[in-house]
C-alpha cells in the first residue's frame, strides 16, 4: 500500500490544472517532484506591512504608501512611448507617479480613491515612483492587514505571481501528505514550529513573527537530516559505540624515528599524537580530522601514528589527491622507515603490470607496512592483510563514498583526514559532523612569517623582477605561478607557454624548469626532483605544487593574475615557501579593479593566519566553492550561515547525538530516513 508521504515525491507532471508552459517554466528552475515545489523557498519578501508616510521619504527606497490620486492623465510625447502619469497624496506630502507604455490605466485610476502603491522611490521635484505595483482599497480591514508576499528566484518568462498562484495550489492540494521529519520529542524540547505550519509560514506568512519561526524550523530540518546522515553512518559503523581491539603498544619504532629527526615537535602536534595514542591504546576506533595551516606539522603527526600501528602489528596507508602529493610523501620518507626495517611501496595509477601484480600480491599478504597511493588504492583488486590506520591527505578532494570504500578495506578501520586547507571550527562542525577534530594551531620554532606584497601596476612588477634576480644570485630558488596551461581567447590569464618566453627574457642566466599538469608523470617528478636538488633556481608552474610540495630553498613565489584563484588557493600556494631558514616572500601580480579581488589581495598582504583567511574566504564565497568539488548538504544550505549560525550548528549535532544514543543508533522516525535517503542519495 503506497504511503501518502510518497504523493509529494511525484513528478510536477502530476500537479492538478498544470499548463505545459507551466511545467517549462518549473522544469527551468529544476523543480522536479512536488517536494522541490513545496521547498522551493522565496530568496526574499516584498513586505507591505509597514505603510510609510510621503514625509518620511529620504531619498532612493523600497516603500509601501497608501494614496489618493489628485490628477490622471495621458500626456502626449513626440516619442512613440505612451504613459500614465499621476500626482497623488497621502495628506504629509506629494508624489508623482508615472507609468510607461500602459496609458490604459488612465481610465482605471479614479481621483479621490484608496490605493497602495508599491515600488522604488527616487528623489526630484517632488518624490517620484515609476511603474510602481498598485492595488485599490475596498475596505479599511484589508488596509489594517497588509501582506508579506514571497519573491522568488525565477525566469524572465516566469512572474511572481505565476509562481504564487501554483505554490498556493500546491500547498492547500498536497501540504496534508507532508508528514513530520522531526521526531515528536525534539520538536515539543525546542518548540519548533510544525512542518505543515512552517511551510505555509514560509511561503505566505501571516506577520513577521510567524515568518522568523518557520526559518529557525528549517534551518534546524536542514541541519538535523545533514548530520543525521551522517551520524547515524558513523554509530551503525560502530565508531561511537567502543568496539575494544587490543594494541601491545610498542613504541620503540617510534622514539628512533623523532630522534632521527633534527628538531623536535611543537606543543601542539605533541598534544595531538598523545591524544590519538590513548583513543588506540584504549581499543576506540579513530575517526578524527587532523587540522593546520600551511606547515604546521601535519604530516609529520601522521606518519609517527602510522609508523606507530605498524609497529603494532598492523598495516598503514596514505592516500593523496595527486600522484604528485602521493610521490612526495613517498620520497619523503622511504628512506628513513625502510632504516627501521619498514617496507614502503607506491601504488599509483602509473604502476602497471607484473610489478603492479607483485605489489598487489606483498600487499596481500602484509609484506608491505605502509602503502602510499591515490585514488588507486580503493580499487577493487587492493586487498590489505590487516590494514589498521588510513591517513587521507587533502580530506576536501575525495568524496563520502571514496572514503567509505578505503576504510571497508581495512580490518580496525581508523581514519585520520588531514586538511591542510584551514577550515573554520564552525565549517569543520558542518561538514566533519561524523568526526572528531584536533587542530595543529602552532608553526614549527624558527619559521618567519611569509611577507606579502600585492603588485597592481608594471613599474613596481620591474622592481619585483630585479629583487628576485638579487635573491637567486644569493642561492635561493622561486616559483613563478600562473592559471592555465595554455593560451585562451575567453580568459585575461597569463598561460605558461606564454609566460615562459617573458620568464626566460628577464631571467636570461637561469636555469628555468616547467611544470603542469597536462605532462606525463614521470616528467613532472624529474622537474620537481631537479627544483628541489636544486638544478633549476625557477619553477614556473600551475597550481599542481598547491599542496604538499616541500622545498626549503625556495624563498619566493610570484602569483600571475592572483584575482584568478581564490583566497585559501592563494594561501596554500604561498605556503610553497616559508619552509626553510631564509625570510620568504609572497608577490601578487594583479591588475583588476574588481572590489571583491582588492579585499583578497588585502587579507593576503594583512595576515599569515589561515583560519583567519579561512573565514574571509567563506565570507567572500560560497563553501563549496572554497572545497572545489560540492559537499554534499553543505554547499545547497539554504537557512544556515556556517561561519555565524554555531550555536545553531552545535545544538543540533547535540541533539542527533543525544537522539542515537538513546536509539541505538536507530532512527525512529520514516519521514526523516526518507529525506536523508533524498539528500545523500547513493552515499548514506
Amino acid at each position: 500500500m503506497e504511503d501518502n508521504y510518497d504523493l509529494i515525491f511525484k513528478s510536477i507532471e502530476n500537479l492538478d490544472n498544470i499548463t505545459v508552459k507551466e511545467l517549462k517554466n518549473l522544469e527551468s528552475l529544476e523543480i522536479e517532484n512536488i517536494k522541490d515545489l513545496l521547498y522551493y523557498f522565496p530568496r526574499a519578501y516584498d513586505d507591505r506591512t509597514n505603510i510609510k508616510k510621503i514625509e518620511e521619504l529620504r531619498g532612493n527606497e523600497y516603500v509601501v504608501l497608501k494614496v489618493q490620486f489628485l490628477t490622471v492623465s495621458n500626456p502626449f510625447l513626440p516619442s512613440r512611448v505612451k504613459m500614465t502619469k499621476a500626482r497623488a497624496t497621502d495628506g504629509t506630502g506629494v508624489i508623482d507617479v508615472v507609468w510607461f507604455q500602459m496609458p490604459y490605466l488612465a481610465k482605471s485610476l479614479k481621483i479621490g480613491d484608496e490605493y497602495i502603491l508599491i515600488g522604488q522611490v527616487k528623489p526630484g521635484y517632488n518624490f517620484q515612483m515609476t511603474n510602481p505595483e498598485f492595488k485599490k482599497l475596498t475596505n479599511q480591514k484589508e488596509m489594517e492587514k497588509g501582506e508579506i508576499l514571497p519573491i522568488y528566484s525565477t525566469t524572465k518568462n516566469f512572474t511572481q505571481n505565476s509562481l504564487r498562484k501554483i505554490l498556493k495550489k500546491t500547498l492547500i492540494n498536497y501540504s496534508k501528505y507532508l508528514e513530520e521529519n522531526i521526531p515528536d520529542e525534539i520538536v515539543e524540547k525546542y518548540k519548533i514550529l510544525s512542518r505543515r505550519e512552517a511551510l505555509k509560514q514560509i511561503h505566505f506568512p501571516e506577520n513577521k513573527k510567524y515568518l522568523e519561526e518557520s526559518k529557525r524550523r528549517f534551518a534546524i530540518e536542514e541541519l538535523l537530516v545533514l548530520e543525521m546522515g551522517i551520524l547515524q553512518n558513523k554509530y551503525l559503523g560502530g565508531d561511537i559505540f567502543e568496539r575494544k581491539y587490543n594494541l601491545i603498544g610498542n613504541k620503540e619504532l617510534v622514539k628512533k624515528y623523532l630522534k632521527s629527526l633534527n628538531f623536535d615537535l611543537t606543543n601542539a602536534q605533541k598534544k595531538v599524537v598523545t591524544e590519538i595514542y590513548k583513543e588506540l591504546n584504549n581499543g576506540i576506533y579513530i575517526n578524527r580530522l587532523i587540522q593546520g595551516d600551511v606547515g604546521s606539522g601535519k604530516t609529520i603527526v601522521a606518519m609517527t601514528l602510522l609508523l606507530y600501528i605498524v609497529e603494532n602489528g598492523y598495516q598503514g596507508v596514505i592516500m593523496a589527491p595527486t600522484e604528485i602529493l602521493a610521490t612526495q610523501h613517498y620520497l619523503s620518507i622511504k628512506d628513513d622507515f625502510e632504516n627501521l626495517g619498514v617496507r614502503v611501496e607506491l601504488l599509483t595509477g602509473s604502476v602497471k603490470g607484473k610489478k603492479k601484480e607483485k605489489l598487489l600480491e606483498d600487499i596481500k599478504n602484509g609484506e608491505v607496512k605502509l602503502i602510499i597511493g591515490t585514488h588507486a588504492l580503493i580499487e577493487d583488486n587492493v586487498e590489505f592483510k590487516n590494514l589498521g590506520l588510513i591517513v587521507i591527505d587533502e580530506q576536501h578532494r575525495f568524496g563520502v563514498v571514496q572514503r567509505k570504500k578505503l576504510r571497508d578495506k581495512g580490518i580496525l578501520s581508523n581514519l585520520l583526514v588531514m586538511s591542510a586547507t584551514p577550515i573554520p571550527r564552525s565549517l569543520a562542525l558542518s561538514i566533519y559532523g561524523d568526526l572528531d577534530v584536533s587542530i595543529i594551531d602552532e608553526l614549527p620554532p624558527g619559521r618567519k612569517p611569509i611577507k606579502t606584497k600585492w603588485i597592481n601596476n608594471d613599474s613596481d612588477l620591474q622592481k619585483v623582477y630585479d629583487f628576485i634576480e638579487k635573491k637567486l644570485n644569493e642561492g635561493r630558488q622561486a616559483y613563478f605561478i600562473v592559471p592555465l596551461i595554455e593560451d585562451s581567447d575567453k580568459i585575461s590569464a597569463k598561460s605558461v607557454e606564454e609566460y615562459k618566453s617573458e620568464i626566460e627574457n628577464v631571467f636570461s642566466d637561469k636555469r628555468i624548469g616547467i611544470l603542469h599538469g597536462k605532462m606525463k608523470n614521470a616528467e613532472k617528478d624529474q622537474v620537481m626532483q631537479d627544483f628541489k636538488n636544486k638544478k633549476l633556481d625557477i619553477l614556473l608552474s600551475t597550481t599542481v605544487v598547491e599542496v604538499g610540495v616541500n622545498v626549503p630553498n625556495a624563498s619566493i613565489i610570484t602569483i600571475i593574475n592572483a584575482e584568478r584563484f581564490g583566497l585559501s588557493s592563494l594561501h596554500q600556494l604561498r605556503g610553497r615557501v616559508g619552509r626553510g631558514e631564509y625570510q620568504s616572500y609572497c608577490f601578487l601580480i594583479s591588475h583588476s579593479d574588481n572590489d571583491n579581488t582588492k579585499a583578497r589581495m588585502r587579507i593576503m598582504e594583512k595576515t599569515n593566519d589561515g583560519f583567519e583567511i579561512a573565514e574571509e574566504d567563506l565570507r567572500l564565497r560560497k563553501a563549496g566553492e572554497i572545497f572545489g568539488v560540492k559537499q554534499s548538504g553543505i554547499s545547497d544550505l539554504k537557512f544556515i550561515d556556517i561561519t555565524q549560525d554555531v550555536k545553531t550548528i552545535k545544538m543540533v549535532k547535540e541533539i542527533c547525538i543525544e537522539y542515537l544514543n538513546k536509539t541505538n543508533g536507530i532512527i525512529e522516525n520514516k519521514y526523516l530516513i526518507k529525506d536523508i535517503k533524498d539528500k545523500f542519495k547513493e552515499t548514506i
